[in-house]
């Protein structure tokens, strides 16, 4: 399981919570998504390292994607990597 560095952070701005109602693991989930998006890039990153973020379970985090996607939060994109199915958000 890959851990997150120490330096890493996570950026929560008001309007997540104001304007998207947004809590707890979603909140975070979308946070971590947000700050890739910023630099404009998608979000390459795991499930798992998501779960790190949240100290919860990948099934868990799966369920906070689905919202932001039925929520229009976020655009969800498969990606086929040799071997590996990835996802990319």
């Amino acid at each position: 399981m890959k851990k997150i560095n120490n330096d890493s952070f996570i950026l929560l701005r008001g309007w997540m919570i104001e304007e998207l109602d947004l809590k707890g693991n979603e909140l975070i989930v979308y946070a971590v998504i947000y700050g890739f998006n910023r630099d404009g890039h998608a979000y390459q990153g795991s499930r798992q390292y998501l779960a790190r973020w949240t100290n919860s379970t990948v099934q868990g985090v799966q369920k906070n994607l689905n919202s932001l996607v039925e929520k229009k939060l976020i655009i969800k994109k498969e990606v086929t990597v040799p071997d590996t199915m990835r996802r990319v958000l």
